[in-house]
């Protein structure tokens, strides 16, 4: 993965990393979720659900995160990874996920799969997982 990474990237889970809890993966997103981590990006899982529904999917697909959170709303965890680590990104799929990435100061990659329409907002959309490292490098840095 060539390109200027974010220090931290965090991820929903349903409608972005698989479908729906218990269904596997959309196609490459694991991969390219992996080989953020390998390159050194601070990975969490943030989704609306319970934190052992949350914790219970990740394992069962096999995805290595640095911190996997259950929550009722996101806006909260993401500030908080943004005050720990500045540049980061949100990637998620709803208007929700969009406005808790603007509350915390953070782009937002909109995956629009299986027909989901682009909000119009933020970067994106990310229609395939192998165009995130495009989608990464046009983001705006912190600081700059």
């Amino acid at each position: 993965m060539d390109v200027r990474l974010p220090r931290f990237v965090a991820v929903d889970w349903n409608g972005t990393v698989v479908p729906w809890f218990g269904q596997p993966p959309y196609p490459e997103a694991l991969t390219m979720l992996e080989a953020l981590r390998e390159a050194g990006v601070y990975l969490v899982v943030v989704s609306h659900a319970t934190p052992q529904q949350i914790q219970a999917d990740v394992a069962r697909v096999g995805l290595v995160a640095d911190e996997v959170h259950g929550v009722g709303a996101k806006a909260s965890m993401l500030v908080q990874l943004a005050d720990r680590y500045g540049d980061g990104v949100m990637v998620g799929d709803s208007p929700q996920d969009a406005r808790a990435a603007q509350a915390a100061g953070l782009p937002f990659i909109q995956a629009c799969f299986e027909g989901m329409s682009f909000l119009g907002r933020g970067l994106g959309p990310l229609r395939d997982w192998s165009e995130l490292p495009l989608l990464l490098t046009n983001r705006p840095i912190a600081g700059e």
